[in-house]
């Protein structure tokens, strides 16, 4: 390693990313696997106007609060950022960049829902391939290679056997595709069988929360908050109306990408066409959905144009279920006419800088 490349820091705070931020060099420095107020030696490994992107080399003070992780991957997979921590940390840091994201809109005190178990929970998985390195894993986008996991522990069991499988002799290497040198396998189960495709596109046999235990608590806290006055409901990037299909509605319209299009309650169309607010505004009114209540749970990018679809259809409740905090606090921002009478962090990714957030609104009076 050149010495060139080595510079001083000193973690003041952790990211949203789960990265320790360092200000002791010139330029704001982004290191991950690290803890505020460790201190040492790290190796740049890009740099962009007025920031920079490191990785430890040797830390001199380490924090209280650093334990032995449990995985023996933790130091070069990209995809765990708190194992290094107690999980009750892990909580506390994700909670305190919540409300940072939050800290100009009203909001009650957050309410932190914990995960039942810190591994062994995720029923999907998603490696990628290099045949050229010979190597399959975790991609690690910053320096675009991948990072070999045969003893991953966020999945299943089940998952986690048919993983050490395809490391097992290098069988991965007859299963993956020949003509493409670099892709990714998906694992997933599906009922109690394993699953496995190789270069399709993300969830391709239909989107699943990936732990369902949390997915179950969300589904409840829903179901308790919405009441037993049934409603109209409208669902929007509603996938199999998982979040809907137990609440206590009148009726139900369900709006997302159908391979099948049109049928029943369940509408095809991307929400993120320009027509989109036009084209289930037609389609509430012929199927007589009058005052829909409203539940939304986005892709990572969120509804830039929320404000306009509340003030077409005026819900009395709006329960907002978010991947991407970032964006849901970028798209409340905009809205004048509610409340957030709740705001909930669920655990749904332990080990890992990723929690579901739920912004329950109501009209003001």
């Amino acid at each position: 390693m050149q010495r060139s490349n080595l510079i001083p820091f000193k973690i003041s705070n952790m990211d949203s990313l789960g990265q320790g931020v360092s200000k002791l060099s010139p330029k704001i420095t982004f290191i991950p696997k690290t803890l505020p107020n460790e201190s040492g030696e790290a190796q740049i490994i890009s740099e962009k106007k007025g920031v920079a992107f490191a990785r430890v080399s040797q830390i001199s003070e380490t924090s209280p609060d650093r334990i032995t992780p449990e995985c023996v991957h933790f130091n070069v997979c990209p995809s765990c950022h708190y194992l290094h921590t107690p999980y009750q940390k892990e909580l506390e840091f994700k909670q305190q960049n919540l409300e940072k994201l939050f800290q100009k809109i009203p909001h009650p005190k957050v309410e932190v829902i914990p995960a039942v178990r810190r591994l062994g929970y995720r029923n999907r998985v998603q490696l990628h391939y290099d045949l050229t390195a010979k190597k399959m894993g975790m991609l690690d986008v910053g320096a675009n290679q991948v990072a070999p996991i045969p003893h991953c522990l966020v999945t299943l069991p089940a998952l986690k056997t048919e993983i050490e499988k395809l490391y097992a002799h290098d069988q991965w290497i007859s299963e993956a595709p020949k003509h493409l040198p670099r892709g990714h396998v998906e694992l997933y189960l599906q009922g109690d069988k394993v699953q496995k495709s190789w270069n399709e596109s993300y969830a391709h046999g239909g989107f699943t929360q990936v732990f369902e235990e949390m997915n179950l608590i969300l589904r409840n806290k829903l179901k308790a908050w919405w009441g037993s006055n049934p409603s109209n409901l409208l669902d929007l990037f509603a996938g199999n109306g998982n979040l809907s299909k137990e609440l206590n509605y009148s009726s139900r319209l369900c709006v997302d990408i159908y391979p099948r299009g049109s049928e029943g309650e369940f509408i095809s169309k991307s929400l993120y066409e320009d027509d989109a607010l036009t084209f289930v505004k037609k389609m509430v009114q012929q199927k007589g959905l009058t005052s829909p209540d409203l539940l939304l749970d986005p892709p990572r990018s969120g509804l830039k144009n929320l404000d306009v679809w509340l003030d077409t259809f005026s819900p009395s409740k709006v329960a907002y279920v978010s991947c991407d905090p970032h964006t849901l606090a970028r798209d409340l921002s905009q809205i004048k006419n509610y409340d957030v009478t709740e705001l909930i962090l669920i655990d749904f990714f332990p080990s890992t800088f990723h929690f579901e957030t739920v912004a329950l609104l109501t009209r003001k009076k």
